[in-house]
């Protein structure tokens, strides 16, 4: 049975995650999430798209994506799933082990400005949720640093301007309700 097609079109916004196959790892150090950034850059490099919000974890990985094109989301997260997996497994030392991700990335379309601050404060305070941080400023591997003057060139202006006390907002309990919601559409894709 084929898979279903994703719709995303120019001009949308949409969230896109994807997760190790079996909840396993994919950075295991310091230099694993910085190699990942790095891929992140070359597989910007090969399309038109704008990344308004991303958020690597452990063993997970969220963006925020606008496309100019079309193509611009799947050849995005293409490039970018399938240079890291084959990255992933000479690193450590698993070619031919199987899938490094558990499917191909989820992605959804934003169909507000209230969806879309809810899913870029959803993205941006992972690490806080999780516990990893006291203050989502403090996650090293997430587009808040860039926001704080951290100048990797991955993020780009987004449809809807942030609020001035955005960095203090995602240090605030993201209520319940509103993680239900995002995590809700995301069992959906």
């Amino acid at each position: 049975m084929p898979r279903p097609l994703r719709i995303l079109p120019a001009g949308c916004v949409a969230h896109a995650l994807n997760r190790g196959v079996e909840r396993r790892t994919l950075f295991d150090c310091v230099q694993d999430y910085e190699d990942f950034l790095t891929l992140v850059l070359w597989a910007k490099a090969k399309c038109t798209i704008r990344i308004l919000a991303y958020c690597l974890m452990r063993n997970h990985w969220h963006f925020v994506a606008w496309p100019r094109t079309d193509d611009d989301v799947e050849t995005f997260f293409y490039e970018l799933t399938s240079e890291h997996a084959k990255r992933r497994r000479y690193q450590t030392q698993t070619v031919g082990y199987g899938h490094v991700y558990q499917d191909r990335y989820k992605a959804f379309v934003i169909d507000s400005e209230r969806h879309y601050l809810t899913v870029m404060r959803y993205v941006e305070s992972n690490p806080l949720r999780a516990n990893l941080v006291t203050s989502c400023k403090d996650w090293r591997w997430s587009s808040v640093q860039e926001r704080l003057g951290l100048e990797r060139g991955i993020i780009d202006e987004g449809p809807v301007e942030l609020p001035h006390d955005w960095i203090h907002r995602l240090d605030e309990p993201l209520p319940d309700a509103l993680c239900r919601e995002v995590r809700r559409q995301a069992r959906k894709h």
